[in-house]
This record gives structure tokens, sequence and C-alpha cells, in this order.
């Protein structure tokens, strides 16, 4: 159960990028442009920003989020989830510190529900094991 929920996680994740690649315009990531209704001379406010920004920085975003919750369901372990959690409240940091910055950075933010789950499904699991050791000792 905990490895799927950590895989869903992963999913979300990826499934999140996907839907903010398709269909972010350099209004929603410029500061500028929501302020003045100007973006800077080497782009308009309405472009897409995978045509302005690329396609590589928003896979790497993709990796710092989905990374995490897939690295706890593959190795199923009680500190690796709670590193995890760890790292998603990292990138919850990262991603408030770059809101005004002109990148994907700011989708970071995402991660804290990430972190909200995994946390439950991190006492989860160590609930499991808690009650799995004490029913052997039985």
């Amino acid at each position: 159960m905990v490895r799927a929920v950590w895989c869903v996680m992963a999913v979300v994740a990826v499934g999140h990028i996907a839907v903010s690649a398709a269909t972010l315009t350099m209004m929603d990531v410029s500061l500028s442009c929501a302020k003045v209704g100007e973006g800077g001379s080497e782009y308009r406010c309405d472009d897409w920003t995978v045509s302005v920004l690329g396609v590589w920085p928003l896979l790497g975003v993709c990796l710092l989020l989905a990374g995490p919750a897939a690295l706890a369901a593959v190795v199923a372990r009680q500190t690796v989830s709670w590193l995890s959690v760890a790292s998603y409240l990292g990138l919850t940091i990262v991603g408030l510190m770059n809101v005004t910055t002109t990148s994907y950075l700011s989708l970071l933010v995402v991660s804290f529900p990430l972190a909200l789950v995994g946390a439950v499904m991190s006492a989860a699991q160590g609930r499991r094991r808690a009650a799995r050791s004490h029913a052997l000792v039985d």
C-alpha cells in the first residue's frame, strides 16, 4: 500500500508538470508580465513557456518532483520516506524563493502537498512496522 501511494505521488507530480507544460504562458511565470503586462524584449506575455524557456529545465523540475517519491517507492524504508518528505519541504522553500523569477522553479511549490501526503505515509509505514514487530514478539 505504501509503495503504491508513493508511486501515485510520482505520477501526479509528472502529470502536474505535463499539464503545466501544455498550459503555462509567460504571463504565468514572469512577474514583469503579471505586473505591467509587458515581457522582456525576447518574449511576449502570451508566448508559451516551453517555447521561451525550453523543455530541458521543465524536465529537470519534473525529475525534482517525481524523484523523491519514486525513490521512496523503490526502497520502501521508513528512513528513505522521511528523507523524501524532507526533500519535498526543501523543494517547497526553493519554489517559494523563486516565485518572482522567470523560470520553472516556481512550480516546485506543488511539492508541499506531496510532503504532507508523504509525512502521513511515512508515519503509517512506521506504525505498520511497529505492529508487525510487536506481533512477532507475542
